[in-house]
C-alpha cells in the first residue's frame, strides 16, 4: 500500500523503514462486505474532499541485529488543499522532516540536521509525489491517501484480499480489511458509516528479515479546515543550510 521509504545521500528522505507477514486467504467470508468495494467507497470519499487535515501516530520496526527488532514511534500532521498544496510535519525517535508544497516549489526541511532543499513542483499533488519518488526516491508516509484516486495505487499488484470484521479503532467502529501482495501484506481499518475514512494502517514486509512492520493510527481528521496560502509557505530557520537533493541514481551508495 504505502511506498517503502529508503534513505538517500541528501539526508532528506523520510526515514521510515517499512515492513510484513503471512499471506491472507483470497476468499472472503460468506456474506461479508467486499474489501475492494469498501476501498472504492473510501477512495471516492477522499477524492470528493477539496481539503483536509489529519493527525496520526506512527510506529515502525528496525532490525539492527540478527533476530532482533527495535520498535520506534513518532507522529505526523498533514494539511492538504487540492490541487497543489500540501504541508506535512513528521517526527519520530530517529529523525524529523517537514515538507511544503506551495503550488510552484516543493521544499523539505530536516530540522535535526538544520538543512533544507527545494525543487520545482509539478502542477498537482499527484504529479509532484510521483516526481519525488521517480527522481529522488523520496516518499511520504500515507501518501497514497493524498492523491486524487487512492484506489489505483492501493489495489496495484494485490493478489489476495479478505474482510476480517468490524473492529474498533479508538472508539470508532471500522471495517478491518487485509490485502496480500508479493512482498508485503497490509491491513487497513476504514470507518463504518457515511464517512469512510482510514483510521489505521499496518504494513508487514514479509520478505525482509524478522518481517518488520509499519503502523499508522490516524487520531484525527478535519474535513472542513481553514487553509490559507500561508500554511503552505516554507518556514526555514535563518541559520539552516541549503543543500541539493541528489537524484536517486546518484544517492545510491
Amino acid at each position: 500500500m504505502m511506498q517503502e521509504a529508503r534513505r538517500v545521500a541528501s539526508g532528506l528522505l523520510w526515514i521510515l523503514v517499512v515492513l510484513l507477514g503471512s499471506s491472507p486467504q483470497a476468499t472472503a467470508q460468506a456474506g461479508s462486505p467486499d474489501p475492494v468495494e469498501l476501498l472504492q467507497e473510501m477512495s471516492s470519499y477522499l477524492e470528493s474532499l477539496e481539503a483536509f487535515e489529519l493527525q496520526a501516530n506512527v510506529a515502525f520496526d528496525d532490525v539492527p541485529l540478527p533476530d532482533t527488532k527495535v520498535l520506534y514511534s513518532g507522529s505526523m500532521e498533514v494539511h492538504l488543499r487540492r490541487p497543489d498544496r500540501l504541508h506535512v510535519t513528521y517526527q519520530d525517535d530517529l529523525t524529523a522532516r517537514e515538507l511544503w508544497l506551495d503550488g510552484s516549489m516543493v521544499t523539505v526541511l530536516a530540522p535535526t540536521e538544520n538543512v533544507w532543499a527545494a525543487a520545482a513542483a509539478e502542477p498537482s499533488i499527484d504529479a509532484t509525489l510521483s516526481m519525488l519518488a521517480a527522481d529522488y526516491d523520496l516518499s511520504i508516509p500515507l501518501e497514497d491517501l493524498f492523491v486524487a484516486d487512492p484506489l489505483t495505487p492501493l489495489t496495484a499488484n494485490v493478489k489476495a484480499e479478505r474482510y476480517v470484521g468490524l473492529h474498533d479503532v479508538n472508539g470508532v467502529p471500522c471495517h478491518h480489511l487485509i490485502f496480500g501482495q508479493e512482498t508485503i501484506n497490509w491491513q487497513v481499518w476504514i470507518e463504518a458509516g457515511s464517512k469512510p475514512l482510514v483510521r489505521k494502517v499496518v504494513i508487514t514486509y514479509k520478505t525482509l528479515p524478522m518481517a518488520p512492520q509499519f503502523a499508522v493510527v490516524i487520531t484525527g481528521w478535519n474535513l472542513n479546515p481553514t487553509l490559507p496560502d500561508s500554511r503552505f509557505q516554507p518556514e526555514i530557520p535563518d541559520d539552516a543550510a541549503r543543500i541539493e537533493i541528489l537524484p536517486a541514481e546518484e544517492a545510491q551508495p
